[in-house]
């Protein structure tokens, strides 16, 4: 498993196409709404956007990420990491904020490699 986290618009995605050589067809596009997740592709991106979905939908993200984790094993995931600044007075943005690290600590401690993007430029955390 390959993780690959920054702040939005960094580059995350066009990272993962061309240091990984994948196609658009290979990527799965997590939203607000949607909380499955389709194994069959070979890039997650925007798992904070599937974090919110299960949120919304009262679901537990932290569960399905742990009960999953041997599906992520060959994916390379993007996620915006949203852990610095502020904390949100809004409980839902707050469980977000909260959510994301939580499940961002589960997938990078099981990643063989994990890549912090800032300003298009990658560094190798792990």
């Amino acid at each position: 498993m390959v993780l690959i986290i920054g702040g939005a618009y960094q580059g995350k995605l066009d990272y993962a196409k061309e240091e990984f050589k994948i196609k658009d067809e290979e990527i799965f596009f997590c939203n607000n709404e949607n909380t499955n997740i389709d194994f069959n592709k070979k890039i997650i991106a925007n798992i904070d956007k599937f974090v919110l979905a299960m949120i919304k939908n009262k679901k537990e993200p932290i569960i399905y990420i742990r009960d999953n984790i041997e599906k992520f094993k060959d994916k390379i995931i993007t996620c915006e990491d949203i852990s610095c600044g502020i904390v949100p007075i809004d409980y839902e943005m707050r469980l977000l904020r909260d959510s994301i690290g939580h499940c961002l600590s589960i997938l990078s401690k099981n990643s063989d490699k994990v890549v912090r993007l800032f300003c298009g430029i990658p560094m190798e955390l792990k």
